[in-house]
């Protein structure tokens, strides 16, 4: 596989914040996650989760949750395997947090 054509691992994890959200995940302007009633467990402070093949280099990744008419998006740098953790704050805005290292959960 040449340098252009190399492929990465986005996991993302909807962490904090949910209560029965529908939740769409467009990656480059992509569907690649619907799901209605997702919940955070607050016991471990994760909704769902779920890993998705990218193109190496920038992705724009593009949460929505239609019914609260919230959407936010980002442009990560993706090589080989990075974690995108996706929250909802108390202010009812979208956050994220990147790491290359897995979240722990309990």
């Amino acid at each position: 596989m040449d340098q252009e054509n190399a492929m990465a691992l986005l996991s993302v994890a909807l962490q904090d914040g949910f209560i029965d959200d529908l939740v769409v995940i467009q990656i480059n302007d992509q569907e690649v996650f619907r799901k209605p009633s997702v919940k955070t467990r607050f016991q471990i402070g994760l909704a769902d989760s779920f890993e998705v093949n990218v193109q190496e280099g920038s992705v724009k990744v593009e949460v929505l949750l239609p019914a609260k008419q919230l959407s936010e998006s980002i442009v990560l740098p993706v090589t080989n395997l990075v974690y995108l953790g996706v929250s909802l704050t108390p202010e009812g805005k979208i956050s994220y947090r990147v790491s290359h290292e897995p979240f722990g959960y309990l």
